[in-house]
């Protein structure tokens, strides 16, 4: 996350779908933050696009008075924040798609988070990659917090969904970064932060061919291997979070997949925003296959904030 002064706390508001709610959390995190706030509309049209007609001087005149609208209504919104000492800026654009124009001006501010809200998906929408939050959970070049309707209890509950079984440095340095992001917000909010790993369960693991077959090869009865694999996933994560504040009953090992477990402990421990990592895919490994952070946005009812890999490439430039 960017932490220069100036990087703004970026809301994507749409007055048409419940706008409010992202705003109100962009606004906590940018005031517990110390950062700016910027309000950002996009405003679209297509029946006043080329492919019906010829673009002229009126279809322009008649995108820009959208964008003034929208451009007024965004300062209504920012009016009670200002009037609390909070500095927001307000932003309106004529643009298509809206996720590609959120990322881009993400970019072009430098923007320490993206606050959005998200609802359910249809199937259809899942595997068309047609909803805004799907496509930034793949695009978005700052940490996305995706809003559930929900509100945050007044000492939020983080939850830092780690992976320290991958051997490759991508995976270890975006594991850090998820602890760093989740250690700043919950110092800044007074959160109390829990860390969780899912790992296959045991029933999974017995189903297996390297363990229905040749239990011999793991050189321990399975039953074995399976817990020496938990204490082995247990100790990677307390190096992890050693120094940070964490303490060791906080850290949970679960069995299971993640889109399962993760909700699970979600209304066990009350969370209200799940930090997990989003590694980039293309188009046809996001339909075919998914990440965590896409398997998971419809599954938990807190809010979800993605976060990328150091190094991280927005694919749109």
């Amino acid at each position: 996350m960017n932490r220069d002064s100036a990087a703004p706390v970026l809301a994507a508001v749409d007055p048409g779908d419940d706008g409010a709610v992202a705003l109100e959390r962009a606004a906590t995190l940018a005031a517990a933050l110390h950062a700016p706030l910027e309000l950002f509309a996009c405003e679209f049209d297509q029946a006043m696009e080329g492919s019906h007609f010829r673009v002229t001087e009126r279809v322009e005149a008649a995108r820009a008075a959208r964008v003034a609208a929208r451009r007024a209504w965004l300062e209504t919104c920012a009016a009670p924040w200002r009037d609390k000492g909070l500095e927001v800026r307000t932003t309106a654009i004529y643009a298509n798609p809206r996720d590609e124009a959120i990322a881009r001006h993400a970019l072009a501010t430098e923007a320490r988070l993206v606050v959005m809200r998200t609802h359910h998906h249809e199937w259809l929408k899942r595997a068309t990659l047609s909803a805004a939050d799907w496509q930034l959970i793949r695009t978005c070049p700052a940490p996305l917090l995706l809003v559930k309707g929900r509100r945050w209890a007044a000492r939020p509950t983080l939850l830092a969904a780690v992976d320290p079984s991958h051997r490759d440095d991508q995976h270890a340095e975006l594991d850090q970064a998820i602890l760093e992001l989740s250690d700043r917000l919950g110092a800044a909010m007074g959160a109390e932060t829990w860390v969780a790993h899912c790992v296959l369960s045991m029933a999974a693991l017995e189903s297996t061919a390297a363990l229905a077959l040749m239990p011999e090869a793991l050189g321990t009865p399975p039953e074995e291997y399976f817990g020496n694999l938990v204490q082995q996933l247990r100790g990677a994560i307390l190096r992890l979070v050693e120094g940070r504040g964490i303490p060791a009953a906080h850290v949970r090992i679960v069995e299971g997949r993640p889109e399962k477990e993760l909700p699970r402990l979600v209304d066990e421990l009350g969370v209200d925003v799940l930090v997990t990592g989003g590694v980039s895919r293309s188009r046809l490994e996001q339909v075919f296959i998914g990440g965590t952070a896409e398997r998971l946005l419809d599954h938990v009812a807190c809010d979800l904030l993605v976060v990328k890999p150091p190094g991280f490439r927005c694919p749109i430039e």
